[in-house]
């Protein structure tokens, strides 16, 4: 009876076991960097002189919940993440909730990448895109100064809401798309959470298309919208009584509606592959910020990249990238190029290295016409 009782516990066990991995797949990404400025102001970029960057380690776990519903997950550890002493960063890059209806039509909720352009939505995952990193002027830090308008980033990097998606054919040509509402952007001023509620009742909507026009071209637009209102921040202290019975001072915030910002952007992406060797991508993406009564003005920012494989593991690539983040200002343009060299060491494991050059005119609020060059070097592994 024994035998029998822990024969039936091991199979019941195993089953279980076999249950649990049929719906639950993890794969992940680890990259870690290296930094050396090699020319320009010894002084300007000290955070990245000759430095080791323990960049990302990110786990992604796809739970089919059922034959239509999957929650995907993934989590991110950060620049050396160690929470106890406020080092590094920790948290999960999207957790949602995804219905099947059928491949044209499911449904998302949850925290999600903003669909918009090439990288935004695989920006964690290094080894799976060619360069070292994506390129600042479509994607993050040359619309971000110490200007506090010209900071307003032309979409966020994720959003908490719902989307529907799906991918389909017209004719012969297949594409996907992606409309999503979220709550968007908070304004400036304003100590909230927007992955946990929204500043405002307006919504911000994202959508993106991207066709394949023939097996070798693809293209695509995407596009983005919100309304924000810009709050400035005040304090007011009044008394108040404490569990003791003694009259304190209470510090209370206040916010006060000064004006709304209106964020709209657009971009347009092509992917091409010339041969077997030889690809070929390139992005634009221009938008407006209209803040009322204040200021209203458009910035932009491109992208080209080829690449050529000399050898099957060895893939060369040159980017050039330029950001005009106001064009209401003159000689504010940021210009990248950067030559590089991709290999693929194993399965999966790529060696990347290549030399930043960042140009920028006199009038841009971060970098001021001070030029510089870092040689960069990246370990990525995909599992």
């Amino acid at each position: 009876m024994k035998k029998i009782l822990l024969a039936f516990i091991a199979s019941s066990f195993l089953t279980l076991q076999a249950d649990w991995t049929d719906k639950i797949t993890v794969n992940g990404y680890f990259n870690v960097e290296f930094e050396d400025q090699i020319a320009g102001d010894p002084n300007y970029r000290v955070d990245e002189l000759a430095s080791f960057d323990s960049d990302m380690l990110d786990l992604v776990f796809n739970i089919q919940a059922t034959d239509n519903l999957r929650v995907a997950v993934d989590f991110s550890w950060e620049h050396g993440s160690q929470t106890e002493v406020y080092k590094g960063n920790v948290g999960y890059e999207y957790a949602f909730a995804e219905y099947t209806f059928t491949d044209a039509i499911k449904l998302r909720a949850g925290k999600m990448f903003t669909p918009f352009g090439i990288y935004n939505e695989i920006h964690t995952a290094k080894p799976s895109i060619i360069i070292l990193k994506e390129p600042n002027s479509t994607n993050k830090m040359y619309f971000i100064s110490d200007d506090k308008y010209e900071q307003t980033t032309l979409y966020p990097r994720w959003g908490t809401g719902l989307a529907l998606l799906g991918d389909s054919t017209i004719g012969n040509i297949p594409f996907d798309y992606v409309i999503q509402v979220t709550n968007g952007d908070l304004s400036y001023g304003v100590d909230a959470n927007e992955y946990d509620k929204d500043d405002n009742n307006k919504k911000a909507v994202t959508a993106r298309i991207r066709a394949d026009i023939t097996n070798d071209l693809q293209i695509g637009a995407s596009f983005y919208y919100d309304v924000m209102t810009r709050y400035e921040k005040q304090y007011k202290t009044k008394k108040v009584t404490d569990t003791n019975g003694e009259e304190v001072d209470y510090v209370q915030k206040i916010y006060t509606p000064v004006s709304t910002m209106e964020v709209n952007t657009q971009g347009v992406q092509m992917i091409w592959h010339l041969s077997d060797n030889f690809r070929f991508e390139a992005e634009y993406i221009t938008g407006t910020l209209d803040v009322k009564d204040v200021t209203d003005f458009r910035r932009s920012g491109f992208s080209i990249l080829p690449s050529y494989y000399i050898l099957d593991n060895v893939n060369l690539y040159f980017l050039y990238a330029q950001a005009d983040p106001n064009h209401s200002k003159s000689k504010d343009s940021v210009t990248n190029y950067v030559p590089g060299v991709n290999i693929e060491v194993a399965n999966n494991v790529f060696v990347k290295m290549d030399v930043l050059n960042v140009t920028s005119g006199k009038n841009n609020t971060i970098y001021g016409g001070k030029d510089y060059s870092e040689f960069r070097a990246a370990l990525s592994v995909g599992f």
